[in-house]
């Protein structure tokens, strides 16, 4: 059941990293800036800790201690808990734009860092139109798959932690 655990957990990073190129613009034109809802922070952080559990619980597959599915447990939780946070101004902005055919367009602060010196970079607004947004694209379907798939991993994460499983 464990290397259930591991292909779901897979799929699911596998689905989160499609919403990732989608949310910081791959296949945007060039020279056009992408514009995000999210802070740069978070757009990082959440993959990084979600691939950290991840080879956590393979060296669990290796090793198994329970202190590491308790390790790979609570870090899906924090993982949880900020893609909760991405998800809320997702539906949020989802929203926004509905609105916006016909209330107007609303706009939002614009997360992209500003250009360093040097670099070549095309200059982004402080505030952006809600439908100018990179994360307006990434798919209901993706997001929705995404997201059952994190409650089934933390379940079975969950239940190898307390000893049902394993």
């Amino acid at each position: 059941m464990a290397s259930v655990t591991l292909v779901i957990w897979s799929i699911t990073a596998l689905i989160g990293f499609y919403m990732f190129a989608v949310s910081i613009g791959i296949g945007r034109p060039v020279g056009e800036p992408a514009n995000t809802h999210w802070p740069s922070w978070l757009v990082f952080l959440h993959p990084t800790l979600a691939v950290t559990g991840l080879g956590v619980w393979i060296v669990y597959l290796s090793y198994p201690e329970r202190w590491l599915t308790w390790t790979a447990l609570a870090l899906l939780l924090l993982v949880a808990g900020l893609g909760e946070v991405m998800l809320l101004t997702w539906v949020k902005d989802r929203r926004a734009i509905a609105r916006a055919d016909s209330d107007g367009v609303k706009h939002v602060k614009n997360y992209v860092p500003r250009p360093q010196q040097g670099r070549v970079q095309a200059p982004a607004p402080e505030t952006v139109p809600v439908t100018d947004l990179e994360e307006r694209r990434i798919p209901l379907i993706a997001v929705a798959t995404h997201g059952l798939l994190a409650v089934v991993t933390i379940l079975l994460v969950f239940l190898f932690a307390i000893g049902v499983l394993g």
